[in-house]
């Protein structure tokens, strides 16, 4: 009869330790996801909106990218060609107001604001939760 309490061969662990999943793993700084919120696909440079008095210069079809959807926003969807956010989630008010104005939007990406630039030309799927920063 074998002796298996020592022999290597016969023990696989379940566990891959962390290292070794993460070294061939191709994470792509400039796609970042959240919550997929409201479907559809828009492409275009965004607007980010740090304070509520800029929320007046928006042109019709804007992407807008802030940290949370407020109520000042939700004011200003009709406008809104698409929404993305840092907070937030699909049960959220301003999530509502994006399905019915059928506005692409992801919310809850983390770390959004500073990886994002005004005039970015970004690329929203909110079917999926992905936002793509193309340039």
């Amino acid at each position: 009869m074998k002796n298996i309490a020592h022999s290597y061969d016969s023990v696989r662990s379940p566990y891959i330790p962390l290292d070794v999943l993460m070294a061939n793993r191709h994470v792509d700084p400039r796609r970042l996801s959240g919550f997929p919120v409201s479907s559809g696909i828009i492409e275009g440079p965004c607007t980010i909106i740090r304070d509520l008095k800029e929320l007046g210069a928006l042109h019709s079809g804007a992407i807008v990218v802030c940290e949370t959807a407020s109520p000042m926003v939700m004011r200003f969807m009709p406008l809104i060609g698409g929404l993305v956010t840092e907070r937030g989630g699909f049960l959220s008010i301003a999530s509502a107001y994006a399905r019915q104005y059928a506005i692409p939007a992801v919310f809850g990406v983390e770390e959004l604001m500073d990886a994002i630039h005004s005039g970015d030309v970004i690329r929203i799927d909110g079917s999926e939760g992905i936002l793509d920063i193309i340039g």
